[in-house]
């Protein structure tokens, strides 16, 4: 897993273009599965949510458009990310928290989510040993992962390998773009990621769902009444 002090440094440098960097990994639909996040998130109506690496926000900032009743914090490791976000609005409690590391009390929040943050975490167990302990219902993870189909997944990823660290070219550090394309690429995904998750939190209901053959999962996690 990455370092996190290198992890953060890079997306201090890159919270500028982090957006369009989101558009160009998820050939620009990425808005549609973070909508797909929110539904879920917010499906039973919870009364307080935590978005976790909430980058500049968006997540955060729609689920509060969805819902104005619902509590939100959106914390982020990176500075910079955050202060993207508070230029857009402040009816969000943002944080500047580490994920291995949440400074908040057991089952705190009824809803939890993450969107293209997890597979940034240094220590992945303990990452999502802390999502479970503050989280008491619901647990919704979106994340990049390799899709299913072989032929699909070297088109996609050989197109990625070219024009990513082009880009970097253009924007800043050539090595932070390649790194946002091989981590997507090396991290699990689908059942692989289910596994983890068992072993590492308390939920007793784990299931996933792929977009465009995989590029993306929405992993859910919940504790059944």
């Amino acid at each position: 897993m990455p370092q996190a002090a290198t992890i953060k440094t890079m997306f201090n440098r890159v919270s500028k273009s982090y957006d369009i960097l989101n558009d160009i990994l998820s050939l620009g639909i990425h808005r549609l599965w973070k909508k797909s996040l929110i539904n879920e998130a917010l499906k039973d109506s919870p009364q307080s949510l935590l978005d976790c690496a909430t980058g500049t926000g968006d997540i955060a900032i729609w689920a509060k458009e969805q819902n104005p009743q619902v509590a939100i914090t959106g914390i982020d490791f990176s500075p910079g990310m955050l202060e993207i976000a508070k230029s857009k609005t402040s009816d969000i409690d943002w944080q500047v928290a580490d994920i291995m590391n949440l400074q908040m009390s057991d089952n705190q929040y009824e809803c939890t989510t993450i969107s293209y943050g997890i597979r940034n975490v240094e220590n992945l167990d303990k990452g999502l040993q802390e999502l479970s302990r503050v989280t008491r219902k619901k647990l919704c993870i979106l994340e990049f992962g390799a899709p299913t189909n072989k032929i699909f997944a070297a088109i996609y990823f050989g197109f990625m390998d070219v024009f990513m660290p082009l880009l970097g070219l253009c924007f800043g550090k050539k090595s932070d773009y390649k790194y946002l394309v091989d981590s997507s690429k090396k991290f699990p995904s689908g059942a692989q990621f289910v596994q983890i998750m068992q072993q590492n939190t308390s939920f007793t209901d784990i299931t996933y769902r792929p977009y465009f053959g995989g590029i993306t999962y929405l992993y859910t996690a919940q504790n059944k009444q």
